[in-house]
């Protein structure tokens, strides 16, 4: 009995080391995969214009869904910076502004050097201002960051300012004093 532990044991590491290695993706890829592969369908459904009206609330709701339990689960992952930009746009775009600029907020917070970070704050002083009830304050305070972005094109920031000096106009007001 003794002699067969040895050839035991030494059978079950010889099958082991032949085993190949089919290694399973982990949660974080699988989540991550889940996600690229949900926007790519969307993509596609873009580029014809009658599937593209057929894309609901709902689709974008479960794409947030999936952006969110990403960031949730990964805060710290550079992945979730662009998780959390895309919800907030997505949020944006279904008018629920309240909830993007949330997200965008959390963003700022967690990735202050975030790549897209100079349209992040463009987008936020744009959702202060063409909302209803406006916020003057948030419009300047964003629009103020942005001015310290390093590589603001010289126009964008003449146009900035412009805009904070007139901040008593709506949007509307401001463009048609400015024609």
């Amino acid at each position: 009995m003794k002699a067969q532990f040895p050839l035991f044991l030494f059978s079950i590491l010889l099958f082991a080391a032949c085993q190949t290695n089919t290694a399973e993706p982990t949660q974080q890829e699988s989540l991550r995969s889940r996600i690229t592969s949900f926007e790519d369908s969307l993509a596609k459904l873009q580029k014809d214009p009658k599937k593209a009206a057929q894309i609901t609330s709902l689709t974008q709701i479960e794409l947030i869904n999936r952006l969110t339990a990403y960031s949730r689960k990964y805060p710290k992952d550079a992945f979730s910076a662009d998780c959390l930009f895309k919800t907030h746009m997505i949020y944006e775009n279904l008018r629920a502004h309240q909830e993007a600029r949330a997200y965008a907020d959390t963003l700022l917070e967690r990735f202050p050097a975030y790549k897209n970070r100079k349209l992040l704050l463009e987008s936020l002083a744009s959702s202060y201002d063409l909302n209803t009830p406006r916020d003057t304050s948030k419009v300047r305070y964003y629009f103020e960051l942005l001015l310290k972005e390093p590589g603001l094109k010289a126009q964008q920031k003449k146009d900035i300012k412009s805009r904070l000096v007139h901040l008593d106009l709506t949007f509307e007001e401001y463009i048609l004093k400015a024609n």
